[in-house]
This record gives C-alpha cells, structure tokens and sequence, in this order.
C-alpha cells in the first residue's frame, strides 16, 4: 500500500523558540498538520562546538547527566517522554508517524500544548490568589507522587534536570511538563538529586510569585506527602547556600555560599525554614 503520509508544509511555520548560540538548528516550531497544531522540536548546537565538547568531556568524568551531542539529546527527550507517560505522569503527545520535510533533521513532533506555564500564572498580577494556590496544590500533589516514584523505581529520569515552573504548561485541567534533553544518569543518590529539584522549583516560584510566595510556599508544604525533603533541603541551603549535586563538592559550595547567586536564595531560605517550623515546630 502506497504510503500517502503528507510531509509538515514549514512555510507557515511560527518559531517559538532558537537558540542563536550554536548552529541555529536549536528552535521550537509552531506548525499546522491536518488542520490542527503540531509542536516540531529540532535539535541542533546549543554552543560554539568547542565549548561543547568542554561539556561534554565534563559530563563523562563526573558520570552524571546524559550526552549533550545533538542526537543524544533527540534521543533521550523521546526516551524520558515515553517513560514520564508510562509512569502516568503528564507530557506531550509524541507523533510518530508525521513525515518532516527532508530538509530537517533531529527533530521531534509532538503535541500543541494551549495555555500558560506554571511561571506565568504565577507572575500574573490579575490571576487571583486562590486560583494560583489551585495550581500550586495541583503541582505538588503530582511532584510528591512523582519524587516517591523516582525513589521507589531508582530511577534518576523522573527528575528534571533543570527544574522550573517555566517548563509546566497549565491547560485546563493538566499540568503537562516538558524539556527533557539533557537528564541525570547517575542511580545512586537520588534523594539528593530531589531535593536539588526542590532547590530549583523553590527558586522558580520565588521569582516568579512576589509577595504571594510565603503563602504559596505554605500550601505547597501542606500538601507535598514528605516533608522531610524539605528538611534536609533547608539544612544544606543554611549551609552551603545549594544542595551539591554530588556529595564531594560540599566543601567548595562552602567556601563559596557567599557569593552573589547564593545570597539571592537568602530570603526564600529564611521563609522555607519558618514554613516548615509553622508546620512541624523547630
């Protein structure tokens, strides 16, 4: 049987997102497939090559995150998508039967995702405040099923490797999370690599939420199951002003907690340590 699959026509395709840093094959492109939007996410240089070799030489000596080369990068978002879905945990919909243009390559056809991320609602002065606790609620509810998943699986691709709140599309009622080129690889130690997922969403909601972050912080810790990630995740931030992605680099995050990028997270360490004691005492 003849195949009669269109190829995605790119001429009116919208760029959403590039990266002008490397190659410039690195973009998010917004197309219209039988009549519906489809997302096509090309994998390009992200950097200049050298400096990504420097990375990626980097990367195998501490033997932590996955490949940075081009087709490594395609081929674990499609890995993490399926498994994340597998797991029950929402992300876009792959589209495996879509012809591309043979003029592109290293690409990823997925769903269209309407609606903002969980950074927007929260930096939208004309959202109310209940309905971004309803988000938050939400997103807490699935990240402390999805860390115990992690843990109960050992499994170090459950948890985001950049995490932010910029990386969750809020569409009526999904949370649906995306970004997953670049994931941990290392399986021992994943409570740590939790709680540096706990360090980056923190960082996010506080910069994102204003002077509504106390109480967002409250309702995140009232329905987040464990909180003893949040413990320990105060202790270190008290300490070394981040979590240590590997326990040998403690003691230069000590020696350096003073510096400016450390400092910023003063404040939003001050109040996780007073939410906390407001839920468990000191």
């Amino acid at each position: 049987m003849e195949n009669t699959i269109k190829p995605i026509d790119l001429r009116e395709a919208q760029v959403l997102d590039i990266s002008r840093r490397g190659d410039g094959r690195q973009r998010v492109i917004k197309v219209v497939h039988n009549e519906k939007f489809v997302i096509l996410k090309c994998y390009g240089l992200k950097r200049k090559l050298p400096r990504v070799l420097f990375r990626q030489f980097g990367s195998f000596l501490l033997g932590e995150k996955s490949s940075i080369t081009v087709k490594a990068r395609h081929d674990t978002e499609l890995d993490v998508l399926s498994l994340w879905k597998q797991e029950g945990f929402d992300v876009p919909e792959i589209y495996h039967l879509l012809k591309l243009p043979q003029d592109i390559s290293n690409c990823i056809a997925m769903e269209y995702i309407p609606g903002p991320t969980v950074a927007e609602v929260l930096q939208d002065d004309q959202k109310s405040l209940m309905l971004k606790k309803e988000v938050i609620t939400r997103y807490a509810q699935i990240w402390g099923k999805r860390h115990a998943r992690a843990l109960e699986l050992g499994e170090p691709r459950l948890l985001q490797e950049h995490p932010t709140l910029s990386h969750v599309f809020v569409s009526q009622d999904r949370l649906v999370h995306f970004d997953f080129e670049i994931v941990f690889t290392r399986e021992k130690d994943l409570e740590r690599l939790v709680r540096r997922e706990i360090v980056g969403i923190l960082r996010s909601m506080a910069k994102t939420s204003g002077d509504v972050f106390y109480p967002l912080l409250d309702t995140l810790l009232y329905v987040y199951p464990n909180l003893s990630h949040f413990r320990q995740t105060a202790c270190e931030l008290l300490r070394y002003g981040t979590v240590p992605t590997v326990g040998w680099t403690a003691m230069f995050h000590r020696l350096t907690r003073r510096k400016k990028r450390y400092s910023k997270r003063s404040d939003f360490t001050k109040m996780l340590v007073k939410a906390l004691e407001s839920r468990c005492g000191p």
